[in-house]
């Protein structure tokens, strides 16, 4: 078994594991898989590392964090999606709204640092097209469809 076909399992094992939407109990490990696979994501293309990151697994723990809907892992979403390509392609952009447009503008506006600009510019892009419910509907049928697996290189598009 290749790397990638380790990391498919274990993004399949964590979705059985804890579901989309994740107990309050549960946040916090989400939460550490999502900080331990970007760094390893980073370390590996800043070459320091020698286990990428699981891409698949950091998608799936921005939308169990988008689901849960706290406005501070707008951050971490980021940071994940700023890794590599291959993370900015799995990881929408849209999974950083999971408080909302408005609480995410004006929590990120409060921030006041560079990166916060940043994902304003993001949100910026993003947000005339961003209806929560339609996005909900997508993320659960993507994942019931059991798609989630195959890489298809295309994040959301609204309908």
């Amino acid at each position: 078994m290749d790397i990638y076909d380790q990391h498919e399992r274990d993004a399949d094992q964590h979705l059985a594991a804890y579901g989309l939407r994740v107990g309050a109990d549960q946040v916090s490990i989400v939460r550490d898989v999502l900080v331990r696979e970007t760094r390893r994501e980073a370390e590996t293309y800043s070459g320091t590392g020698t286990v990428p990151g699981n891409t698949q697994l950091m998608r799936m723990c921005a939308v169990q964090l988008w689901h849960v809907g706290a406005v501070e892992d707008a951050l971490l979403v980021h940071r994940a999606r700023g890794t590599s390509m291959d993370a900015t392609g799995a990881i929408d952009a849209e999974l950083m709204l999971g408080a909302g447009v408005a609480r995410t503008k004006e929590y990120l506006t409060t921030v006041c640092t560079e990166e916060a600009r940043e994902i304003l510019d993001v949100i910026n892009w993003v947000e005339e097209s961003y209806d929560p419910g339609i996005y909900a509907a997508f993320l659960d049928g993507y994942y019931r469809a059991g798609s989630h697996g195959e890489h298809s290189g295309q994040g959301f598009m609204p309908a």
